[in-house]
Order: structure tokens, then C-alpha cells, then sequence
């Protein structure tokens, strides 16, 4: 790696991304390992939210060869697209990742997250399904699963995908929404 690009990270673990953006450019302007630069720079625009120079980033790299689509950079191309709600795009690029890299799990959670914009919850759930076929240790697809199936209403498989998750990583529980419960709620509770 190029000394631009050892500064560049030096300085974005240090937490000043904008001096590693600076130093990013610079080494593109000298022409220092352009397809590194580039991707890290993505990467890092994303972090910061500035979506449309990390898009910009990816597209350069998309332009210069079906080499540059790489897992990350197919995944970050379908996050931005699905950041600007274009749904088929950002499904079109999950598909990509997925096809290219079958065992990407954050291909298929993405894939989930876009068919549950579109309200298309059996294509979400059939997507978890298969990820977790391939996958039975990937503790984020039982989430997900478990939060495609709570959409669905069926609690029961929504739960058990929860504990699942749980079961194999403890932290995967601290992002959950939602209301999971075993009580009956007042309309139970009502004498008949």
C-alpha cells in the first residue's frame, strides 16, 4: 500500500476522516494506486454521508471493469441506491453481491431489507430462507428472519428466530425493534 493510502488510514483510525478524504484525492490527482484510492475514499464518504461522492467513487470504479465490482463495493452500490429509495437498482446490485459471492450474508439481509420496502414480504422472507440455508451460523439472518416473519405476523417463528440469533451472538440483540412479548395484550384480558 502506497503511503498516501498508509496516511489516509492512519489517519481515519485516528477518527479525522476528512484528512484521509484530503489524502485520498491528493494520491488520485498524483496517481497513486487509483483503484485502492478510490475505494477507500468510497468507503469513507459513505461513513461521513456524503452519499453522492461515495456513489461517484463506486461509479468511476464500475467504469473501469467488471474487476472493480468487487463484495464491498457491489454492497456499497446497493446501499446507496437503496439511501436514495431506488428499491430496483439497490435489489438489482444485492442480486449481484449474492451471485457473485454466495456466502455474502449482508447480501442477503439487504436483499431482505429492499423486498420489505416494497411490501414484498414472501420474496423477504424466501430470500432469509435461503440465506440461512447456506448460512445456519449467521445470527443477523435469524434477525432478520425473525423481523420479516413479525411483519408477517407470525410471532411464534419471529421469536424463535430471535432466540436463535441471540443464541449465537448475545450483541445481535441490541439493535431489535419492535414489541415481542408473551403477555396477552387488553383485548385478551377482556371477560367474554
Amino acid at each position: 500500500m502506497g503511503s498516501y493510502l498508509k496516511e489516509a488510514s492512519r489517519m481515519h483510525e485516528a477518527g479525522n476522516d476528512l484528512a484521509a478524504v484530503a489524502l485520498l484525492t491528493q494520491a488520485l490527482t498524483q496517481g497513486h494506486n487509483r483503484t485502492e484510492a478510490l475505494r477507500m475514499r468510497a468507503m469513507l464518504f459513505h461513513d461521513m454521508g456524503c452519499l453522492k461522492e461515495a456513489e461517484d467513487d463506486v461509479d468511476l470504479l464500475f467504469a473501469e471493469g467488471e474487476s472493480q465490482a468487487t463484495e464491498d463495493l457491489l454492497l456499497l452500490k446497493a446501499v446507496l441506491r437503496l439511501a436514495h429509495h431506488d428499491i430496483p437498482s439497490a435489489i438489482t446490485y444485492y442480486n449481484k453481491a449474492k451471485e457473485r459471492h454466495p456466502l455474502c450474508g449482508q447480501a442477503y439481509v439487504g436483499l431482505s431489507t429492499a423486498y420489505s420496502e416494497r411490501r414484498q414480504l414472501d420474496l423477504a422472507l424466501s430470500v432469509m430462507d435461503e440465506a440461512l440455508r447456506l448460512l445456519p451460523d449467521f445470527a443477523e439472518g435469524y434477525k432478520e428472519r425473525g423481523r420479516i416473519r413479525f411483519m408477517l405476523h407470525d410471532r411464534d417463528g419471529a421469536m424463535d428466530d430471535l432466540k436463535q440469533a441471540l443464541r449465537l451472538s448475545p450483541e445481535t440483540g441490541k439493535d431489535v425493534e419492535g414489541l415481542f412479548t408473551n403477555l396477552s395484550g387488553p383485548e385478551e384480558n377482556r371477560p367474554a
